[in-house]
């Protein structure tokens, strides 16, 4: 809403987005420009003894036209491209803290960072095969194979194709056997048997 309101108050006032922003100097500079602009206009027509030719009135009105688009286009870059590139952070940032507890074998926390990932993109592959093997060993079967076939779904390039489809098998058969009958997972390298 914000957002909307300040777009609102920059095609009144260009340059006030700018500043509301916290881009004061640029802010400043659309709206000297704009000032500039309008009393040139002015002046041409309402002050000058001759009356300003066509070609005058339309490079005027064209460099307004330019200054107030370039103001528009500006301003919309900050509030929507920018929130863009930062959300594209916060998901890597997700990502790599998801794939680090997961290492860990923190499997809850891993799960939050994936979930994480998936509010931020709800298309990451990557973040929902993780998040399938996640619940699949944390023992949410049905929660691991839904996530486990939407990554199938938007997998289009193949790239966890056997993982996802041996995934799935495992978590059936998981589900299939029920809680407590489930066989208990090898030990890993090194550790006592």
């Amino acid at each position: 809403m914000k957002r909307i309101l300040t777009l609102l108050l920059s095609l009144v006032l260009p340059g006030i987005g700018q500043i509301l922003c916290g881009w004061i100097a640029v802010g400043l500079t659309f709206f000297l420009c704009e000032v500039v602009l309008v009393n040139a206009f002015i002046i041409m027509t309402f002050h000058l003894e001759e009356e300003p030719t066509s070609w005058q009135l339309r490079v005027l009105v064209a460099c307004f036209a330019a200054m107030w688009l370039g103001c528009q286009a500006h301003l919309a870059w900050l509030l929507f491209a920018r929130d863009t590139r930062k959300r594209h952070e916060q998901k890597e940032l997700a990502f790599r803290e998801g794939l680090r507890y997961y290492v860990r074998d923190e499997l809850n926390d891993a799960v939050r960072q994936f979930q994480r990932v998936l509010r931020l993109d709800r298309f990451d592959c990557d973040a929902r095969f993780y998040l399938g093997v996640c619940c699949s060993r944390a023992g949410r079967y049905c929660r691991a194979i839904r996530h486990l076939r939407k990554c199938s779904e938007l997998d289009d390039d193949r790239k966890w194709a056997l993982d996802v489809q041996e995934e799935l098998r495992k978590a059936r058969e998981l589900r299939r056997l029920g809680p407590g009958r489930a066989p208990k997972r090898k030990p890993a390298h090194g550790a006592a048997g």
